[in-house]
């Protein structure tokens, strides 16, 4: 597999080296963390060879599949196989015809979206389905510097926009299918004529800054400055906030700005993982994804009871209690195995719960500390 680093270019020379990629391989895919550039060059590189772009719409690392004009039209005439359909006529069961570039397409959608399988999986299957067509997909990784990563992932609501007009115009230029829905900061409006360009609603998430009422530096600022911090948003504003923490070495960094949720849908924890960490699908067991850096990684967040009591009344599952509202919720647990992470959550009044029992005993221990400072 080839790299290509982002940072080391300019987004024309990036261009121009996709480009020759793909004149040599009828089907690229791009594959890397979120902020590499694959959707923005995609994008650029679309033209009147392109005949097909698709991505995965899972909540990270989208990878990028580029088909060749040429070749989009020998896979919608190559028959795949004749699929028995869950329907029959009189005692006979249908079959309906699959054609390769069907396959293409919905492989993309299960293994990167329903069954969350990875890039490993998808090259693998999509190389099995065009082999007999001679064709081997040419599988490019997106690397770039961290600095330059979270820079852009900051930044990448601005021109979203104008990024997704651009997609739709081309589409409609030269004849290009595409499944692309929206990007980070951006969605169509129309997804079945394939028009219009707008925001994210208030209540959906954009995974990008505009999730966030504001974000406060936390440079020079420890674990406990955070804590402090947060615990003091909590009681005077009732917003959610959180940061991030890195642990490696019998050490404990803040990898992230502290970042405060809006009352409607902050999704704090998600919102930083893919701005300030990034993360590939990498299925095993219950964990479906892995954070790109080395050692534990800690999503620390505070309890806002609204928040919380609202997931719990829209939950159907949830019988109705008397019992207080748990300050660690579903989908904290969840993310936590999923991510592969640890999550801590720490009230206004200093009560913590985490998904580690070592860590609630430590951050119990900070709290201590803080509240003998006061």
């Amino acid at each position: 597999m080839e790299f290509l680093d982002t940072s080391a270019h300019t987004k024309e020379e990036s261009v121009r080296i996709l480009s020759k990629e793909l004149e040599e391989h009828p089907i690229l895919i791009l594959i890397g963390p979120q902020g590499v550039g694959k959707t923005t060059l995609a994008i650029q590189l679309l033209s009147e060879n392109v005949g097909a772009y698709f991505e995965g719409r899972a909540r990270s690392a989208q990878p990028v599949v580029l088909i060749r004009k040429d070749l989009v039209e020998k896979m919608k005439k190559e028959l795949y196989e004749k699929r028995k359909l869950p329907i029959f006529d009189e005692d006979e069961p249908v079959y309906v015809d699959v054609y390769v570039y069907d396959q293409v397409k919905m492989l993309v959608e299960n293994i990167f979206d329903v069954m969350e399988l990875g890039e490993p999986e998808l090259i693998r299957q999509l190389s099995m389905v065009t082999k007999k067509m001679g064709v081997v997909p040419e599988a490019l990784e997106l690397i770039s510097s961290d600095d330059v990563l979270v820079k852009r992932r900051l930044l990448r609501h601005l021109d979203a926009k104008e990024r997704l007009s651009t997609l739709l115009e081309k589409e409609k230029k030269f004849g290009i299918e595409s499944n692309l829905w929206g990007i980070q900061g951006a969605k169509v409006t129309d997804v079945i004529n394939r028009d219009g360009v707008a925001d994210y609603d208030e209540d959906q998430m954009s995974r990008t800054i505009k999730d966030f009422d504001r974000i406060i530096p936390t440079k020079d600022m420890t674990v406990p400055d955070c804590i402090m911090k947060m615990m003091e948003i909590s009681a005077n504003e009732n917003k959610e906030s959180g940061f991030l923490v890195l642990h490696n070495d019998n050490k404990e960094t803040v990898i992230s700005d502290l970042v405060v949720g809006k009352s409607t849908n902050s999704l704090i924890g998600v919102t930083l993982l893919e701005i300030y960490v990034g993360f590939r699908q990498n299925r095993s067991l219950y964990r479906a994804y892995k954070h790109t850096k080395e050692g534990k990684l800690e999503v620390i967040h505070s309890y806002t009871p609204t928040l919380q009591e609202i997931e719990v009344l829209a939950n159907p599952w949830i019988p109705p209690s008397w019992e207080p509202t748990t300050i660690m919720s579903t989908a904290d647990v969840s993310a936590a195995e999923r991510f592969d992470i640890t999550i801590s959550v720490i009230e206004a009044d200093g009560k913590v719960e985490s998904s580690s029992k070592k860590r609630k005993l430590e951050l119990e221990e900070i709290i201590a500390g803080i509240s003998e400072i006061d």
